[in-house]
């Protein structure tokens, strides 16, 4: 299911880039919101994010920083937590770039490939789980054999997905996005994140 979930998003990623082309003037146009429809070089934006994590269920948020070095061509670094359950702590660094593929003057779509860091913090459960459904008030159960040894682990990977954002002012635009960030087995990781940001 994963791998044809990746190769639709392969198909919409090229069928959307040879539609949008009819749509990308050279010459410098403004739109009714002050965007420039020949590209945005020089242009920097700051967003925060929030979404989900399909393979380990968990919410995710974050912070976002992209900066346009060409017409066409976004880098955006970004920093993802995953809020903590079932004794782990997760962040994830990225590093990735986007192709920006120009539907309308304010409507915007983007693959996006990169490299990914996830930083893992397990703690492991109790050697003796009942206890902690129960109410001991004289048993310290933080310092039980087992409850503070924690694990970390760091795994270095490829990001790829999808993204979409319109311009809703000069300054403020809305996004989502699917990632899928490959690192590990296990550890690999598809996300369904929103944006909001504003431009600069």
């Amino acid at each position: 299911m994963k791998k044809g979930l990746l190769l639709s998003v392969c198909i919409v990623i090229f069928l959307t880039n040879g539609y949008a082309q009819r749509y990308v003037y050279e010459e410098k146009v403004t739109s009714s919101v002050g965007v420039v429809a020949g590209g945005e070089k020089g242009v920097s934006s700051i967003g925060v994010m929030a979404g989900y994590g399909i393979e380990n269920e968990k919410a995710f948020v974050g912070i976002d920083y992209r900066y346009n070095i060409l017409n066409r061509i976004r880098l955006a670094p970004s920093v993802l937590y995953a809020v903590k359950k079932d004794n782990a702590d997760t962040w994830y660094f990225n590093a990735d770039v986007h192709y920006l593929a120009r539907i309308t003057e304010n409507i915007t779509l983007y693959p996006i490939g990169g490299l990914g860091c996830s930083y893992w913090t397990l703690k492991p459960v109790s050697k003796f789980p009942i206890l902690s459904e129960l109410n001991f008030s004289n048993l310290d159960l933080e310092n039980l054999p087992g409850s503070k040894s924690n694990e970390t682990n760091v795994f270095f990977g490829l990001n790829m997905g999808l993204g979409g954002e319109v311009r809703l002012t000069k300054d403020i635009i809305v996004g989502a996005e699917f990632k899928y960030n490959l690192t590990k087995r296990y550890y690999n990781q598809a996300t369904l994140l929103a944006r909001v940001a504003y431009y600069f």
